[in-house]
């Protein structure tokens, strides 16, 4: 009996609270609509092509949005040519407002005098005409004032005003007046970074580096450059906005910053089934030291050894230093040298010079001498194929990167293109009998193209992916092995051994989704699908694999397995390879 009455109660409780909710429902739907408002157009001037229907209503739940869409209109109105648009009258018959609305002559566009600013501030492609009367299109004109502000801006006039006034009529033309206030002119002054602890790099060349310095005229877009140029510098780390503040005059640019430790050395160890001898294992390793600003002016050293087989090895060295002599000019050098068993050594040095180019933006001039030697003697039959080489390549390159961080990205994208053309030589063995160098032109002309772009972006609230795709050509009269590009291997196709395919073109993708596991930890995985190309035989080598890379407190820890196939082997676990990766960061 009494579980029959605690359940009674229940119920009856129950019912209550439900009738409740529906009573509440009900007063707050009824005083919903008791908010909502109507609008209705009465145009004065309405004609068939008139951009609103006359009597056309609307619904709104509220008096506010409806205020908020009648000023839409108009300025959306003004925007499309009707510059003297108004509303006329406003009347409130219960829910529902009257709007009359007056929508005057379209005007195409309107004649501008200006007279008071030169022709070479004037951007072409919103002000129209060769006269002191430019021809602006009504929904360009904001937009076209405030290029006229933003030139000002970057000329030392950062409180510049531009207004139209004085409008008159010629015929059935409009014309206005262009005004400009530039206001008081500004330099630049001190240049304030907010810091907790030194950031090892000397005042001098950190205003150079900028483009920020003392004495010359205020530039906002140099300002908006400086803050980017930060964020694509590894050692240093922005905590906050930039900050401005002027004073009689003058600028003092404030920049809360950060040392971050940029400095790594990577350790990378490779396993993977000796194909020359069943049953042994192979050990790849490589060895990089990457050292940034190392002498507070921003250079950076750059090392990378690798042991791709048992008997060969390969060496990078680069150095950069940028604002060369004080310039705007970044100088760098870079050391490429391959030995490939004992069958030839390949040594490439190239010097570059690069220039920021608009915010994000990075030109590049280049010039690379490049020689390859046989280290053994060879028979004729082998000429085909292998022979010293020498060549000097000129080289343009653009890069444009917008990353969220430059050493750990997880969002933006990241472009590099470059074009090189030069001469080739072949060295003809002198104790080979000439003929064996029938059809192989002593002196050719080379071209090389390389493609590579990056893009980083999220799929879910807990996983990431990385996208690239990578291409290069080489184009001569007669290409030899020992001059070919090396792909495979962790940074390029995974799967294989490093540098196991000699091609003359190439091109893959890698798509490769990671979860996120906090900080810069996650497990990934990976697919690397490419075409090659020697001599016209094609390849289709394809990778797969996964791999998980974990942050530690003194670098991070990576592994990563892979298997591979092309057109000659297929996919097999007992070809496998793992690789082994520490990044020591300081």
């Amino acid at each position: 009996m009494i579980n029959f009455k605690i359940t009674y109660q229940m119920i009856f409780k129950s019912r209550v609270n439900l009738f409740a909710l529906l009573l509440l429902f009900l007063m707050y739907t009824d005083l919903s609509a008791q908010d909502s408002v109507s609008l209705k157009w009465d145009i004065s001037d309405y004609t068939i092509k008139s951009p609103i229907k006359n009597n056309d209503s609307k619904i709104f739940q509220d008096s506010t949005h409806l205020v908020h869409h009648v000023d839409s209109t108009l300025f959306h109105l003004k925007n499309e040519g009707y510059l003297f648009c108004t509303i006329d009258t406003v009347v409130q018959k219960n829910k529902e407002r009257i709007y009359s609305l007056y929508l005057g002559p379209k005007y195409d566009h309107v004649f501008i005098n200006t007279g008071k600013v030169g022709d070479q501030i004037l951007n072409s492609r919103l002000w129209k005409g060769n006269s002191e009367f430019k021809k602006v299109v009504p929904r360009h004109l904001e937009k076209a004032k405030y290029q006229v502000v933003e030139y000002y801006e970057n000329q030392g006039y950062p409180f510049t005003k531009v207004w139209t006034d004085s409008m008159y009529f010629k015929g059935n033309d409009l014309y206005s007046n262009l005004n400009i206030d530039l206001g008081d002119k500004v330099i630049f002054d001190t240049l304030i970074v907010k810091r907790d602890r030194p950031l090892g790099v000397h005042k001098q060349f950190f205003e150079r580096y900028l483009g920020l310095k003392k004495g010359e005229s205020f530039s906002q877009r140099n300002v908006d450059r400086a803050e980017v140029i930060i964020k694509q510098t590894p050692y240093l780390k922005l905590t906050d906005s930039i900050d401005v503040v002027f004073e009689y005059g003058r600028a003092m640019v404030e920049i809360p910053l950060e040392k971050r430790k940029a400095s790594r050395a990577d350790g990378l160890i490779g396993l993977a089934p000796n194909e020359s001898d069943d049953g042994s294992v192979l050990v790849t390793g490589q060895v990089l030291l990457d050292i940034h600003n190392p002498f507070g002016t921003g250079k950076r050293f750059f090392i990378d050894w690798k042991k791709p087989d048992q008997h060969s090895q390969w060496f990078k060295g680069s150095y950069e230093h940028p604002r060369f002599f004080k310039s705007k000019m970044d100088v760098g050098y870079n050391i490429n040298l391959q030995i490939q068993d004992s069958t030839f050594i390949k040594v490439a040095n190239e010097v570059l010079l690069k220039r920021r180019v608009g915010v994000k933006g990075a030109v590049q001039l280049g010039v690379k001498w490049e020689s390859s030697r046989l280290l053994r003697e060879l028979n004729e039959q082998a000429v085909d194929t292998l022979n010293d080489t020498k060549s000097t390549l000129y080289s343009v390159g653009y890069m444009w990167q917008d990353l969220d961080d430059l050493m750990f990205p997880t969002r933006g994208f990241k472009f590099f293109l470059k074009g090189a053309a030069g001469q080739r030589n072949i060295i003809y063995n002198p104790s080979f009998d000439q003929a064996v160098y029938e059809g192989i032109p002593e002196q050719s002309l080379m071209f090389d193209l390389h493609l590579e772009i990056e893009y980083y972006f999220g799929l879910l609230k807990w996983m990431d992916a990385y996208l690239k795709v990578e291409g290069a050509q080489m184009i001569t009269e007669k290409l030899f092995k020992n001059e070919l590009y090396r792909l495979g291997g962790f940074n390029s196709i995974r799967g294989f051994i490093q540098g196991e395919f000699f091609v003359d073109k190439y091109a893959y993708i890698t798509f490769e989704p990671r979860i996120n596991m906090g900080g810069n930890s996650y497990l990934f995985a990976f697919s690397d699908i490419g075409i090659t190309s020697q001599n016209e035989e094609t390849d289709i080598p394809i990778g797969i694999g996964a791999g998980a890379s974990l942050e530690t407190k003194t670098g991070i820890f990576s592994i990563a397995y892979a298997i591979g196939k092309n057109n000659q082997i297929p996919f097999s676990t007992q070809l496998a390879k793992i690789h082994f990766g520490f990044i020591g960061v300081f």
